[in-house]
């Protein structure tokens, strides 16, 4: 989220220098073009951030699982830099020829995924190692004790926290407590994959 909020800014800031030397050209310009160009000079970043967000927010996930949407996102960013924290959560549709291919292979099919071929520039996110089957094992990483998993555990543990639809958090506990799902622990999140669902869960704090 911060390295959006960062795309974001130098966007509005470049759209600025340039609105502004429009401005002192406006007396040499017909009214249509002037507004025209405005008008371009504000979508355009627009355009570009939304682009940068969805390439961003698809990133963590490995290309094998062929996911290409984002069916909801809830996050948050508290502060930037090494005192600042984020929480989140997201949901991409699971292609169903990718959700019959886990359920023929298992675990297989994550244990033998081919890596990302733009690994480089995804950084850490997106690589995973160490999958294994739901139920969930909490490895530290929850605030949970010995009882169900609840996700907020998880995306609260460090006590920032952000609303999420219950409906949401009704199926993404199911998702993690029930058996037939996978998962691994990235950098800062971890993935869960559920076949049966159609769908990859991807929540995190940091």
């Amino acid at each position: 989220m911060v390295m959006i909020y960062l795309f974001l800014l130098v966007l509005l800031l470049i759209a600025a220098a340039i609105i502004g030397g429009l401005v002192f050209a406006s007396r040499k310009l017909p009214k249509f073009m002037f507004i025209a160009l405005i008008f371009t000079l504000v979508a355009v970043p627009v355009v570009s951030f939304k682009m940068y967000e969805r390439r961003l927010m698809l990133s963590v996930v490995p290309d094998a699982l062929d996911v290409s949407a984002i069916a909801y996102s809830k996050e948050e960013s508290w502060g930037f830099g090494p005192g600042g924290n984020e929480a989140g959560i997201r949901l991409y549709p699971l292609p169903e020829h990718v959700s019959k291919e886990i359920e023929a292979r298992r675990i297989d099919f994550f244990n033998t995924m081919p890596p990302n071929t733009d690994q480089n520039e995804r950084g850490w996110r997106g690589r995973y190692t160490n999958w294994e089957e739901t139920p969930i094992k909490t490895e530290g990483y929850w605030d949970s004790g010995n009882k169900r998993l609840d996700i907020y555990d998880y995306i609260c543990a460090y006590g920032f926290c952000i609303d999420i639809e219950p409906e949401i958090v009704s199926q993404s506990n199911e998702i993690v407590n029930a058996p037939g799902n996978y998962y691994a622990y990235g950098r800062i999140g971890v993935i869960v994959v559920s076949p049966r669902h159609n769908l990859v869960l991807y929540f995190y704090k940091g």
